[in-house]
């Protein structure tokens, strides 16, 4: 391995804007994930719970790139036996591998939502185009994969952040103002809130939130970490990786914030895209675009995630896995509303992350 110091910096950025990019998907680019897991807890919680999540993403990304750099798997599945041991590493693969696979129909309804919203088409309209452009680009393999994602990802992240300063510098309310009847909203059931095993407090619902982006991007991490060639592409990899997520998070989640009563008055399934037609008005064309493509960076994703669990990369038996999946997605996606998909799969994929999680840590700590 190269000297610590040696960092290249363009491999960082590669791999931390794919890691963006495969974990803005549907929920997050649409808005109903952010909210529902931070937005929904009000005050001050908006603020605290973005950089609590932010440390988590760091770690996790960290030790998973340190693994994939020093392990070069020849599957990146075995970091499951790595992390967990044998056979409890194995059921865990096993169950983060479907859950990523039911996952993958929340994007496909997100697409769909989307361009209802905006264009007024029938959700499966949008559901079929991503799922055919998805499909496309996951059999060219995994090069291909990880170069469209990291370019879309800097991007979203880029378009995403002038919008929240946009609508935070010419909002005519505060933050706290705005967001003064998310209690109500909550209450009534116009939003939807993220529980813990029947619990809601926020830094539970958030390390929830961490492990369900940790049990959907572990693999493909490991993948990205082959990538690096010394410990300071990791750890420049892990920080840039943390900042480009969160950074999306706030701006997605403010924007929302300081539009809150017009998504509520709405009801609006894309609350994100609603905010922007309510703030910036000429942004809402570019930002469906956006939405969509944050989406198709994530199938894609997922996609190679699942078919590689089962199959070499580009091999015939992948490809069959990819196209079948991709149909019962788009099947799938195009009759059940968004925001109930989120509820319902989004805490499910959060559990294994968050025993993920742990065993990734105290595997780290006993390595060390």
């Amino acid at each position: 391995m190269e000297n610590r110091r040696n960092i290249n910096w363009a491999a960082a950025f590669k791999i931390s804007g794919a890691f963006a990019a495969y974990q803005i998907g549907a929920g997050f680019a649409s808005g109903q994930e952010t909210m529902q897991y931070f937005g929904t807890f009000g005050g001050k919680y908006p603020y605290i719970l973005p950089v609590f999540a932010f440390i988590l993403i760091a770690a996790y990304c960290f030790i998973s790139y340190r693994t994939g750099c020093l392990e070069q798997f020849k599957d990146p599945n075995e970091a499951y036996e790595h992390y967990c041991g044998k056979y409890f590493g194995k059921v865990l693969n096993i169950f983060t591998n479907l859950v990523i696979a039911m996952t993958v129909i929340v994007m496909f309804a997100g697409c769909g939502a989307t361009i209802h919203q905006y264009l007024g088409l029938p959700v499966w309209v949008g559901s079929v185009v991503i799922g055919v452009l998805s499909a496309v680009v996951v059999l060219l393999g995994l090069e291909k994969v990880s170069n469209v994602l990291g370019f879309c990802g800097i991007l979203i992240i880029a378009i995403m952040a002038f919008a929240g300063i946009y609508t935070i510098a010419t909002a005519d309310a505060g933050l706290m103002e705005a967001q003064q009847h998310v209690a109500e909203y909550v209450e009534s059931g116009i939003l939807l809130r993220v529980d813990v095993f029947g619990i809601e407090n926020p830094f539970l619902t958030a390390f929830a939130f961490v492990g369900m982006g940790l049990a959907l991007v572990m693999t493909f991490n490991v993948a990205l970490g082959t990538s690096c060639k010394s410990k300071g592409d990791y750890w420049a990899s892990a920080v840039i990786s943390a900042v480009f997520f969160v950074t999306g998070v706030y701006t997605v989640l403010f924007t929302m914030l300081l539009n809150l009563d017009y998504i509520a008055e709405t009801g609006a399934k894309v609350p994100m895209l609603a905010a922007i037609e309510n703030a910036i008005p000429w942004l809402s064309l570019p930002y469906t675009i956006i939405v969509c493509t944050g989406i198709f960076t994530t199938i894609v994703g997922f996609l190679w995630t699942v078919g590689r669990r089962f199959a070499e990369d580009g091999t015939t038996r992948q490809r069959i896995i990819v196209v079948v999946l991709d149909v019962v997605g788009i099947t799938v996606g195009s009759l059940i509303p968004l925001d109930r998909l989120v509820n319902l799969i989004f805490p499910i994929v959060g559990y294994a992350g968050m025993i993920l999680f742990v065993c990734m840590v105290v595997k780290g700590v006993r390595g060390k």
